[in-house]
């Protein structure tokens, strides 16, 4: 007698787990493909100070050059046989020229020192002292809003430059930007390689916290904004002349018992290291 099985739907049923499986592993591979060739990853030339027009500055020939500019670093021995490499050579230039656009910037010919960076830009888009030192031109004509832009850049491209951060709180402040300039001047503080109190610069950075905290109607003089009794913020402006002392104007006394007084300033003097 013949029998026939009848096969049960369990058994007809395929198992598509494994291709499942499979398929799943191959998304995610090209979805990390996809990914790492996106634009826009890290930090690159378009983040740096795009051009505003009147602005003077401006590395016009920076965009785009990267990729050119690591393919002629190539450690390869330059033509003449001096040992130095294309890179080196390349630094040595840039250094020549930043210490000539610094040595314009303190003799204030901010407009000589911008020429000179935009020879220096294009050689490496990527160097911060570079933006750092086109802020400072910048800042010198009181461009600050595009200075500004120039240390954000330096900050972009070295993360720890501590230079950049207090200067770029400074250009904060002649904006306005009090809480910005607080966040830029604590930056500093945090990745200065010598904190001591007493070097200038880091003094200069805490007197400028302390103000502007009280500014802002926060610290220690609470709601008088650092304007102690019996002065004026007009008085207490940073002006450049030295310290001042209040001196009464002798006969001047009223019958509330106050005298008109005038401001003397004394000649500066390093308080601090340099």
């Amino acid at each position: 007698m013949t029998t026939s099985h009848a096969t049960s739907p369990a058994r007809r049923r395929r198992d598509y787990r494994p291709l499942g499986i499979a398929l799943v592993i191959a998304s995610v591979v090209a979805i990390g493909l996809l990914v790492e060739f996106l634009p826009g990853r890290g930090i690159g030339v378009d983040d740096a100070p795009p051009q505003a027009a009147p602005a003077p500055a401006g590395f016009e020939t920076l965009r785009g050059m990267v990729a050119e500019q690591k393919e002629e670093q190539a450690p390869a021995e330059d033509p003449a046989g001096s040992g130095d490499t294309v890179a080196a050579q390349r630094t040595k230039e840039i250094n020549k020229l930043l210490r000539a656009a610094e040595k314009s910037i303190r003799a204030g010919r901010y407009d000589e020192a911008i020429a000179t960076l935009n020879q220096a830009g294009p050689l490496n888009p990527e160097h911060a002292p570079t933006y750092l030192t086109m802020g400072h031109a910048l800042a010198g004509k009181r461009n600050y809003e595009e200075a500004r832009r120039y240390y954000e850049a330096a900050i972009n491209f070295d993360p720890g430059y501590a230079d950049a951060y207090f200067a770029h709180a400074a250009a904060s402040e002649q904006l306005g930007d009090l809480e910005t300039a607080l966040g830029g001047m604590r930056s500093f503080l945090h990745t200065v390689k010598n904190p001591d109190p007493y070097r200038l610069q880091v003094a200069q950075a805490r007197s400028a916290i302390w103000e502007w905290e009280s500014q802002l109607g926060r610290g220690p003089w609470g709601p008088t904004r650092g304007i102690p009794p019996g002065f004026t913020a007009a008085e207490l402006k940073r002006d450049g002349r030295g310290m001042g002392t209040k001196i009464p104007i002798p006969g001047t006394q009223g019958p509330d018992g106050m005298s008109q007084y005038e401001i003397k300033h004394s000649e500066k003097f390093n308080l601090h290291k340099p």
